[in-house]
Parts: C-alpha cells; sequence; structure tokens
C-alpha cells in the first residue's frame, strides 16, 4: 500500500541513505555507502564511542600484520593501513544491517592512476575477508570517473570479477565510458551539476524537454535512457539530490542517494500509486547524438567539477588520517 511519497519512491527505486539519523521516522535502509564523509559524520554523531569502538578495533587491527620489531613501516603507509580498517571495520558493521550492497570508497587520490586503484581494490578486499565480508558479492568499489579510474574498474570488473561503481560522473561521456567497461554501477550528481550551470548560465542546454535549466535531472535521464535503451548491465545511482522534487523527477532510477532530511520529508509527503518518470519502456524513445554516445572529451563542466570533487573527496579523506595520526593507538 503506498501512504506516502517515500513508500511510493521505494516502489521504484533503491533508497540509499548518505547518513543513519533518522529522527522523527522509521526507515530501514537497503543499502548503504561508506567513505571518508560517512567516517566523519561518524564521529561527530557518536564521538568517543565511535573512537573506542570502532577506531580502536580497526587501528588494533592494522598493528598486527607490522607488530614485529625487526619490520619497517613508514608512518604513510602505516595510515593507509589504518584508513582501510576503518573503512572495512564500518563496512562490516553496516554488511550486518543491510541486505543490499554496500559502495565502499576507494582512495581518490588515486585517481589518475589506475594500477594503483586496482592494487588499493585488493587491498581492501583482503581486509574485508578478515571481516567475514564476501566483497565480490556484496561490495560496490567505488571509484572516481577519471580516465584512469574507468580503465581501473574495467580491469578490476572483468579480471578481478569485483563490481565497480563509477562515481563523480558528470558527463555523459564519462558514464558511457563506463557502461561499455560494464561496471555494476555510474553515479552521477545532480545539485553539483545544477549548481555549475547556475554560475555558468550561458552554457545551458537548448533541450526541449521540459526540464528547463535542471541539467542535473537532465543528465541522469539520459544516462539512464541510455543505459536502458542499449540494454546495458550497467546501473544508475543518481545522488547530490537536493530537494523532494528532483527526487520524484527521477523516480525509476535505479538507485538514489538521499539524505535523511530528504527521506524524512518524502514520508511525510502524502502518496498515492502512479508509474514513475523514468521506465526502460519510455528510454526506448529517446535519442541520443553521436557525440553523446561516442564522446571521448569532458565538457567544461564535467572538467572543473570531477577536479573540484577529487580535491574535496581528497581532503576529507586526509581529515579522516589527521584524525587516525592524533588518536593513542595512531601514535604508536
Amino acid at each position: 500500500m503506498i501512504s506516502n511519497k517515500l513508500d511510493w519512491l521505494g516502489h521504484y527505486t533503491e533508497i540509499i541513505p548518505d547518513s543513519f539519523a533518522f529522527d522523527g521516522i522509521q526507515y530501514q535502509p537497503k543499502s548503504a555507502t561508506v567513505s571518508g564523509l560517512l567516517i566523519l559524520r561518524l564521529l561527530e554523531q557518536k564521538g568517543q564511542e565511535f573512537v573506542d569502538q570502532e577506531i580502536s578495533r580497526a587501528l588494533s587491527a592494522s598493528v598486527e600484520p607490522y607488530s614485529s620489531m625487526t619490520v619497517s613501516i613508514q608512518p604513510k603507509e602505516r595510515l593507509a593501513a589504518e584508513r582501510r580498517n576503518v573503512y572495512c571495520s564500518v563496512t562490516a558493521q553496516l554488511a550486518r544491517w543491510v541486505t543490499g550492497k554496500i559502495s565502499l570508497e576507494v582512495d581518490p587520490r588515486l585517481a589518475n592512476d589506475a594500477n594503483l586503484v586496482v592494487q588499493e581494490v585488493r587491498e581492501l578486499a583482503k581486509i574485508l575477508k578478515t571481516y567475514d565480508v564476501d566483497a565480490k558479492s556484496k561490495i560496490l568499489f567505488k571509484i572516481p570517473g577519471t580516465w584512469e579510474g574507468i580503465l581501473a574498474a574495467k580491469m578490476i570488473t572483468l579480471q578481478e570479477e569485483y563490481m565497480c561503481q563509477v562515481t563523480h560522473v558528470y558527463s555523459m561521456a564519462q558514464a558511457t565510458a563506463a557502461a561499455d567497461a560494464k561496471v555494476a554501477v555510474v553515479q552521477p550528481y545532480v545539485g553539483r551539476v545544477n549548481d555549475w550551470y547556475h554560475k555558468n548560465p550561458d552554457k545551458l542546454s537548448e533541450d526541449n524537454d521540459g526540464l528547463g535549466d535542471n541539467e542535473g535531472v537532465r543528465l541522469v535521464s539520459k544516462v539512464y535512457n541510455f543505459i536502458k535503451k542499449y540494454d546495458l548491465p550497467t546501473r544508475v545511482m543518481a545522488a547530490s539530490i537536493r530537494n523532494t522534487k528532483d527526487a520524484i523527477a527521477l523516480s525509476g532510477v535505479d538507485y538514489m542517494v538521499l539524505s535523511p532530511k530528504l527521506i524524512k520529508d518524502l514520508a511525510m509527503t502524502p502518496g498515492t500509486f502512479e508509474p514513475p518518470k523514468l521506465t526502460p519502456k519510455s528510454a526506448e524513445m529517446a535519442n541520443f547524438t553521436p557525440q553523446e554516445i561516442r564522446g571521448q572529451e569532458l565538457s567544461e563542466a564535467a572538467e572543473s567539477l570531477l577536479q573540484d570533487s577529487l580535491k574535496a573527496s581528497s581532503e576529507t579523506i586526509e581529515k579522516v588520517e589527521d584524525i587516525l595520526a592524533n588518536t593513542a593507538i595512531g601514535n604508536l
């Protein structure tokens, strides 16, 4: 029975919360995402409790491979090992709570070196195994959508047989390349795209599709329609959704990342049964230019947004490592 917009949306789209503070509503997510931003939010919400329970346990685990006094390890390598263990510890906790997949962030600072990305995924998978998490069935390794990142995702998908989620997607060129690589998920960002075009209105699309200046919804819709029209195995995860209007406009997309506030707003909005906005059938009617299908160059918006996103996510991961470096165990 559909009683509100959250029920209605969840009927067509799998909703993934970007954090887990659901004040005022009862909500059990099916999937989750683990990133530096989530770790920082958990520290804000739980404080010392999170340090004592999760970080201390993960740091202790990272000490074991280097416990011998005859083994020398550089501080940067030690911090990287600690960070991986923290991420995997939180992932293991979530794996016992959600029935679906968990997106696990791969260090964005490696995004321009495919071989380093592959190596990082192998390390994360190895640690997850110690937590009894089957990386091949449960984890989406979240890799930035640089050309090297997409190449790494292809190698990991075809050679390692792990599932990959190409993130920081701001253009059809990135999305089609990732889909051609047969990655499990592509993740375009609605709000970030809209922010860029609002600052650069002269770059707006002239598409007569009824979406006006909503370039973010337009991009996600095009990516979805392309993948469904050509029956590609990749699924689409819409992120950076700022309001219920955009969430409703993208109903039917495979996955949608929403804040607890938007989840609550949708739960408080009455809803009735109606068709979603995006469907495989409607995708059959979509048309694409040759540039959209086989474009090899990033747009100005995509180039700018990708660099900004890599910078921001790298700074977040460095904040996490700073916290680890300043814990008692981290200074051992």
